[in-house]
Formats: C-alpha cells, structure tokens, sequence
C-alpha cells in the first residue's frame, strides 16, 4: 500500500503547519518526529473533497488530525467548483465563528458556539491546493451519526443546530448591520437559478424514483399523499428550493446549510456539527424541517415531527436567555410554527433528493477524468447515479416523510 504524505492532501500543508497544530493542541513547544497520514473516508463518500487522518508524534506525546483536501480528480474539481465549497467552509471558520463568539462573550453568555463545532487549526485556499486543517473528535469519543440515528443523537444534533441559530439570531438583533453584512456575503451555493439545467435532470430523476416507492405502498399509493407528492413534480421542483433558501425573512438566520444526520459527530455526552461548505442565510425551519423529516424511524408521524421541533425550540430558548435575550420577545414558538408553515416544504424538497442518494452506491471518484475526457462539465446525474430504492428502512423514511409533511400542510 502506497504510503501518504502531507503533499498528497496538500502542498502547501507542510510539516511546519502541522508543528504549529502539534503544539497548539498539545499546549507544548515540542517538535514533531513522525508524521502519518491516512486517508479517513471511504472510496466515493466525497466529491467535493478528500478527508484524511493525521497522526502526529513528538516526544511521548501524540495527537490526531483531520484534513480536508481537494479531490484529485481535475474535472471533478472543475466540474463542482470544489475551491468554493472549501472558501465557504474556511469563511465559516476564520470570519463568522469568531464574530458569534465575541458577540457570545460581549452578551455575557456562558455556553460558547465553539464547543458546537471542531476546532479548525490552519487553512489554504488557491482553487489548486486547498485544504482545511481540524481536530480530530475521533479521538475523543465521537462518531458520526448515521441516516438512522438514536433519540438521544437526535436531540442532541437539535441542541447544536439551535445553538448556531440561536446565536445568529442574536447577531441578527443586537448587531443588524454586521449581520446584515456578513449574510449578503453568503450567497446560495446549491440551490440558484444559474445551476438549474444542471440541477433538473437530477432532481426529477431523484423524484421519480420517490414516486415509484409511493406507487408501490398500498399504504400511500392512490391516497392525497401520493396525489400531493406527484403534484410537486410537476410544479418546478428546483425554482421553489431557490425560491425557499434565497428568500431572506424577518427571522434568517445562518443555516448550516446540509444539516442531516451524518454531517453531526456524537459522543456519549453531547454532538458537535461539521462540514460548513454549503452555509447559507434562510429561515431556520430550512434546516429545522430537514434534519428532523430525515430522522428515519424517528420522524413516523406529525406528533413525532412536532415534538422534535418542540426540542429544539427548548434549546434555542434556553441559548437566547444565556445571552440575555428573551425569546417571547424575538422569536415566540409560534413564530417558529409560521416559519415551518412557509418554509417546511424545503425539508421535503431536499429530503426527496437525498433518499435516493442514499440508497444508492458510491461512485469511484478517481475515474471521471479519464471517462469524461473533453467533457467541459460532467452530468450532475453522471455523478450521482440513482438506482431504484429497495433498502426497505429507506423506503420506509421516505414514506413517512411525505406523510409527515402533507400531515402538517407543508405541501
């Protein structure tokens, strides 16, 4: 086996970069002696970029690492415009995070939003040699959450996810012309019009093989779910998501942007979130309605989706208060209920596009170069090839999905 280098992530991610990491986690002034890098993904789970492990050793002290560096597929890179994922994400980091915790600290708050995410040690960014340099949580219990997640990973995923909204929230209010600054620097990456001929194909595909899964459930099959369903197909699909993310509100806030279970890591005592490349200013029921319709068996019903949101509105209240804001006073839970009515769609949109994803293999992301030769742009379909959904645990998410979302009027 072909044994990695830092190179390999990145040539400008060089011992000296590691060292300074080294020392700063060990809270030492050590040299580094040895150097280990592994990668830390399985072949095909990331187009956008590679993720590598680490490992790090001076001294009788050691620590880990991961990293993030642009996949080596040149057209990939090309294709997905790999350098803006990593400049969003690096923005996130060394702009946004900063300016939520000073204003957590100037608040008089307690909790700190950085206990919510990894902590970021270096990062590069030149469209070539990108790469974004974090702590490794692997080493401290965490582990991803998968597609179907415990209660208690769950709620803890939600207590994250309000603390980052919690948090903006309060920028919004105390602090509207930064807020309002910062927000207008974070245009929508996935969902715009500029993207919809490459997008369409994809989507429709991805919602044609929902459709087959609700035609096969007697359950759902010839009832107003199944009717409600292939009714949005053929309203453009794609215009309302942009519609739904690009739409800025009394109550935007930052978004995580791609908040499903897997971008969430949990240990036995809390969750922390991650990968921040598709931030996004919108409502918070954007990723509120998606995170929980995506729950699996924890999201069966309407009163199940109703009292994720009720756990979530607990922490964001409680968030608010740290910082000395009263949240009857700026955002009432009624207010979040008349958010998720305008806004709860967008977590059946995108839950209906990620399912089939799901369902399906992972594709060689080593192999587009050579099969796509003199393509100037490789199919959004092409990159990710749905099969038919036959996980019955997938189908039955689905199912309860758009059930869950008709239930409550989102469609």
């Amino acid at each position: 086996m072909l044994q990695l280098t830092l190179a390999d992530v990145s040539k400008q991610l060089t011992k000296d970069v590691i060292e300074e990491a080294f020392r700063s986690k060990t809270n030492s002034k050590i040299d580094v002696e040895n150097v280990q890098v592994t990668t830390a993904a399985p072949k095909g789970e990331g187009l956008i970029s590679a993720v590598y492990r680490i490992n790090v050793t001076g001294n009788l002290r050691s620590a880990s690492f991961v990293a993030k560096g642009l996949v080596h597929d040149a057209l990939l890179r090309k294709t997905l415009n790999c350098s803006m994922y990593f400049k969003r994400e690096t923005s996130f980091f060394s702009k946004i995070l900063p300016i939520l915790t000073e204003l957590q600290e100037s608040l008089g708050a307690n909790e700190k939003i950085q206990n919510s995410v990894p902590n970021c040690y270096d990062y590069f960014v030149d469209g070539q040699n990108d790469y974004i340099l974090m702590e490794d949580l692997g080493t401290s219990g965490y582990a991803s959450i998968t597609p179907m997640p415990t209660e208690f990973e769950r709620n803890e995923a939600l207590k994250v996810l309000s603390h980052l909204h919690a948090v903006s929230m309060a920028l919004r209010i105390t602090k509207p012309f930064l807020f309002t600054k910062i927000t207008n620097d974070i245009f929508e990456i996935y969902y715009r019009e500029e993207k919809r001929s490459w997008y369409t194909p994809y989507l429709l595909r991805a919602m044609e093989l929902d459709l087959a899964v609700l035609s096969e459930d007697e359950r759902v099959s010839n009832t107003i779910y199944y009717e409600k369903f292939k009714k949005i197909i053929s309203e453009d699909p794609y215009g309302e998501l942009v519609k739904l993310v690009t739409t800025r509100g009394e109550h935007t806030v930052i978004n995580h942007g791609d908040a499903w279970c897997p971008n969430f890591l949990c240990s036995k005592e809390k969750a922390v979130a991650i990968d921040f490349q598709l931030i996004r200013a919108a409502s918070p029921a954007t990723d509120l309605s998606y995170f929980i319709l995506l729950c699996g068996s924890l999201c069966q019903s309407k009163n199940d989706f109703m009292k994720a949101v009720d756990i979530y509105y607990s922490n964001l209240e409680y968030y608010l208060r740290d910082m000395n804001i009263k949240p009857e006073e700026v955002f009432t839970k009624q207010m979040l209920y008349s958010e998720l009515k305008k806004y709860g769609k967008f977590g059946l949109l995108a839950t209906s596009t990620s399912i089939p994803l799901l369902a399906s293999e992972r594709c060689d992301v080593n192999t587009f170069e050579s099969k796509y030769a003199g393509v100037e742009r490789i199919p959004l379909e092409e990159l990710w090839k749905l099969t038919p959904i036959t996980d019955v645990q997938v189908k039955e998410c689905l199912i309860n999905a758009v059930r869950v979302a008709v239930d409550l009027g989102f469609i």
